[in-house]
């Protein structure tokens, strides 16, 4: 049997109260607890996106699970809003995969009363912070299986790093979302605190910037040696006279490192997506003027980690694992000691790819080695920095209908064929290390159009949208026979002890689709 996609139909919800709600201020992430039939699978995400109409939305319910498998994701655009927030779309009929194989009836359900809990209402209605829907699956030989989800909009600002620009008032030295020596901890932090000309404002901005300050690094010579200039958005810790040593625990307060703590209140930056690059312009300006000496280098290092301390340099073990992914650079001045757009991409480990992010430990120093660089007493290396940005992948790399790949001219294709939602395989490939894409098939248009987005969509609201055009004059009505390759199965339900069992084939399942004996 090929692979097809199932399409739901579907919205969101909040109270009976009558506000004015435009489709523009309800699109985001949304995270809330899925029911079907009485069995509650928690933290379940969907989207609303833009619709691919005016004034509607496009509603995502990624990875459907039913029977315990993945029917793929739920897609439905052109989504109606009234002004109290209701939805409303037509009814459609559409394909399910594995292992009902069949097609199916589904639509929103205004209004439901659920009888086996005491008459409990539930309204498919949407606001800007919460939203409920309720849908109706009608499956041959199984009944109308209803799914509810009912969430919270997703709203905080851990998909960025806070200040790229180094804007507004510096208190204490110190821009907000940034720290260097002036805050330090360590058993030194007396002494180096007073180092407030090693970071700085400047009014020196990249080129193109539209903002009017950056941050301007500078190395010192202290008690005869170098001490290079840092920042982070985390907390430098000073604890020995030697520039390399970084060992040292938070008892001690020994060891010289940039570090984020859960429990260092103010120093640390909550972070939850995994961006494919770190942007930022710099004007590196070393001692000697020498760009072509390999001890003239600064360094950005930029860490990914789990809900654990961390430190730059790391020297545990423990360090090692709360690394997630990391964009590390050292990089020379250019020619005429001007400014340099850089971008420096994550890598992350691989075994690691279901640890959730939860900081970022950003660094920036104007040397790759401490106590580095050509400083003198009188001359000293300079870093200026400017529009620092994490930047997200969300583009369509390729797209295949069985075997045929397209080639989209300004996010559009064309496929010289019938149009058909289940006659083929439809396989999306995308460009980002978090992009996601979703299909949402428009039977009425015989369009296909393949959203992609990425971590920082409820952050940003960026997202790009493909279509794929089919050149047929009628649309093909959907037949079980020849679109779709239906099981010769006997498909039956009962309640036991409270709980859903269903037979398909020879065993019985319960929702969440283990085998029930």
């Amino acid at each position: 049997m090929k692979k097809v996609f199932s399409i739901i139909i579907a919205g969101l919800m909040v109270s009976a109260q009558v506000f004015a709600v435009a489709p523009k201020d309800v699109c985001g992430q949304f995270k809330g607890d899925l029911n079907i039939m009485g069995e509650i699978v928690p933290d379940k995400d969907i989207y609303l996106l833009p619709g691919v109409e005016a004034n509607t939305l496009t509603f995502v319910l990624p990875h459907f699970g039913f029977l315990g498998l993945d029917l793929g994701n739920i897609v439905q655009p052109n989504i109606r809003v009234a002004e109290d927030g209701t939805l409303s779309v037509d009814s459609t009929t559409m394909y399910m995969g594995e292992p009902l194989s069949m097609r199916v009836g589904i639509s929103i359900l205004e209004e439901y009363t659920d009888e086996e809990n005491e008459g409990a209402k539930y309204y498919s209605t949407v606001s800007p912070e919460k939203g409920q829907v309720v849908l109706s699956i009608a499956v041959p030989d199984l009944g109308d299986i209803i799914v509810i989800f009912e969430g919270n909009k997703v709203a905080n600002n851990n998909y960025a790093l806070n200040n790229g620009g180094f804007e507004g008032d510096w208190t204490d030295n110190e821009p907000q979302g940034w720290h260097s020596f002036v805050s330090a901890s360590g058993i030194l932090a007396n002494v180096i605190k007073g180092n407030t000309e090693q970071f700085v404002s400047s009014t020196d901005v990249r080129p193109g910037s539209k903002g009017s300050q950056s941050a301007l690094l500078s190395s010192k010579m202290v008690l005869g040696q170098k001490a290079n200039g840092t920042c982070t958005n985390g907390r430098v810790n000073g604890g020995s006279t030697n520039a390399a040593d970084a060992t040292g625990t938070p008892e001690n307060g020994a060891g010289n490192y940039n570090y984020s703590d859960p429990e260092s209140t103010g120093f640390n930056t909550a972070f939850n997506g995994r961006p494919d690059s770190i942007v930022f312009w710099a004007k590196y300006q070393p001692a000697d003027g020498n760009i072509a000496n390999e001890a003239n280098q600064a360094r950005v290092n930029a860490v990914i980690t789990t809900n654990a301390r961390y430190q730059d340099p790391e020297t545990t073990d423990e360090h090692a694992a709360a690394r997630i992914g990391a964009a590390t650079l050292n990089y020379s001045a250019v020619e005429g000691l001007g400014w340099q757009r850089l971008a420096v991409p994550f890598e992350y480990d691989e075994e690691k790819a279901e640890q959730v992010p939860a900081y970022i430990l950003t660094t920036f120093t104007t040397n790759k080695t401490p106590a580095g660089g050509t400083s003198t007493k009188n001359v000293l290396d300079s870093l200026y920095l400017d529009d620092v940005e994490l930047v997200y992948n969300r583009e369509l790399k390729s797209f295949r209908i069985d075997d045929n790949v397209l080639s989209f001219d300004k996010k559009t294709a064309t496929v010289n064929d019938e149009y058909c939602d289940s006659c083929a395989t439809y396989i999306a490939e995308t460009e980002g290390v978090s992009a996601q894409s979703f299909i949402a098939f428009d039977n009425a248009n015989k369009l296909f159009y393949i959203y992609v987005i990425a971590d920082d969509y409820p952050q940003s609201g960026k997202y790009n949208l493909y279509r794929v055009l089919f050149n047929d004059s009628d649309t093909p009505e959907p037949s079980a026979v020849d679109n779709v390759n239906v099981r010769n199965t006997h498909i039956e339900k009962i309640m036991l002890n409270g709980q859903l069992l269903i037979r398909n084939g020879e065993n019985w399942y319960d929702i969440y689709g283990r085998i029930v004996k």
